[in-house]
C-alpha cells in the first residue's frame, strides 16, 4: 500500500544512521559495505556498517571518541553523500577516505556522513521514498563525482532533491573519483554534457518506475538545470586535483 507522508518520515527517521568513521575505519569496512549492490552478501556487510553508524552522535567528533557515543533519535548528519552506483567501489572508497582524512586535519574531528543508497534490510523503493527525509536531515551535500554519476538517474534525483528542499550551492562539496588526468577530464565532460534523457534509472523495476514518474512531474528542464548548477563546483574540484597532481 502507499504510505502517508508522515509515516514515511517516521520510517526514515528510524533508518537514518549517520556514520562517523576515520580513514582507517572506512577502509576496514571496505567498498562493498559502503557502496555495494543489494544482494544478500552485501546486505550482511552493510549490517556491519549500521553497527558502526549506531555509535554516532553530534558533529565533527574527535576521532578517539566516535566509537563510544550513541546515536540520538532522529539525528542529523553533516553530509549526505551522493555516489554513482556504476563507478568503481574501491576508487570511491579511496576518494571518500582521502576526503575524510583532509576534513579531520582541517577541523580536528570527523564529519558525520549518511551514504546515499545503502541501508541494510531496506528495499530500493523504501530507500527512494525515504531519500527526501534523509537529505533534509543533512547539513551539506558531498558528491563523489565519478564519470558514471551523471548517467545514474537515482544520483541525479538526489542532487535535484537537495536543491528542491532549499539546499544551497554553497553547501555542496565535490570530490572527484579517480585522480588521473584522463579520469578527471571524463568526469568534467560527463557533467558538462549532461541531459536527463541520457540518464538510466536501472536496478529495481518499481524504483525505476517511480524515478521516471518523478522526472515527468519535475520536468526535464528543471532537472537539467540542477546538474548545470553543479558544474562550477565540479570544475573547482577538478582544478584542485589537477593542481595537486602537477605539484607532485
Amino acid at each position: 500500500r502507499e504510505r502517508e507522508p508522515q509515516e514515511l518520515v517516521q520510517e526514515a527517521g528510524r533508518a537514518f544512521m549517520p556514520l562517523f568513521a576515520s580513514e582507517q575505519s572506512l577502509r576496514a569496512l571496505g567498498p562493498k559495505a559502503l557502496f555495494g549492490s543489494a544482494d544478500a552478501e552485501d546486505d550482511v556487510l552493510r549490517r556491519r556498517l549500521d553497527v558502526v553508524s549506531s555509535r554516532a552522535g553530534g558533529h565533527a567528533m574527535p576521532a578517539e571518541q566516535y566509537a563510544a557515543t550513541s546515536l540520538p533519535s532522529m539525528a542529523s548528519a553533516d553530509y549526505y553523500v551522493v555516489h554513482g552506483r556504476n563507478d568503481d567501489p574501491q576508487t570511491k572508497l579511496d576518494t571518500l577516505a582521502g576526503w575524510v582524512s583532509e576534513f579531520e586535519r582541517a577541523h580536528g574531528g570527523l564529519p558525520s556522513l549518511f551514504i546515499g543508497g545503502v541501508r541494510a534490510g531496506i528495499s530500493p523503493v523504501e530507500l527512494l521514498e525515504h531519500m527526501p527525509a534523509y537529505i533534509a536531515r543533512s547539513e551539506r551535500l558531498l558528491i563523489l563525482a565519478g564519470p558514471e554519476l551523471p548517467a545514474q538517474l537515482w544520483c541525479v534525483m538526489e542532487c535535484y532533491v537537495w536543491f528542491a528542499l532549499g539546499g544551497r550551492i554553497e553547501d555542496v562539496e565535490v570530490a572527484i573519483v579517480g585522480a588521473d588526468a584522463a579520469n578527471i577530464g571524463a568526469v568534467v565532460s560527463a557533467f558538462d554534457a549532461f541531459h536527463v534523457m541520457y540518464s538510466l534509472a536501472g536496478g529495481n523495476t518499481a524504483a525505476r518506475r517511480r524515478l521516471m514518474v518523478a522526472v515527468e512531474l519535475v520536468g526535464v528542464k528543471r532537472i537539467n538545470a540542477t546538474l548545470r548548477e553543479l558544474m562550477p563546483r565540479v570544475k573547482e574540484a577538478a582544478d584542485r586535483l589537477g593542481s595537486v597532481g602537477s605539484a607532485s
